[in-house]
């Protein structure tokens, strides 16, 4: 999981910064990093964001395409 991937989520949800990191109980700051590119997701990161969004290894991969579509 990566910085684009986490900011899909988060503005495909309507979510703030602060509502998502709410949602993870992590902190607001830690979420602006991540979307920065200062910070990676870590393995428990993205395991609560899965089970947060209801994301499996498929969705995951889906919406990884869908963000490469777009991008190009």
């Amino acid at each position: 999981m990566n910085s684009e991937l986490v900011r899909f989520l988060r503005t495909s949800n309507n979510l703030s910064k602060s509502q998502f990191a709410r949602k993870l109980n992590v902190s607001h700051s830690l979420i602006s990093r991540i979307e920065g590119g200062d910070r990676r997701v870590t393995k428990r990161l993205e395991i609560l964001i899965m089970a947060e969004f209801d994301l499996d290894e498929d969705r995951l991969t889906f919406i990884k395409m869908l963000i490469n579509q777009i991008k190009n």
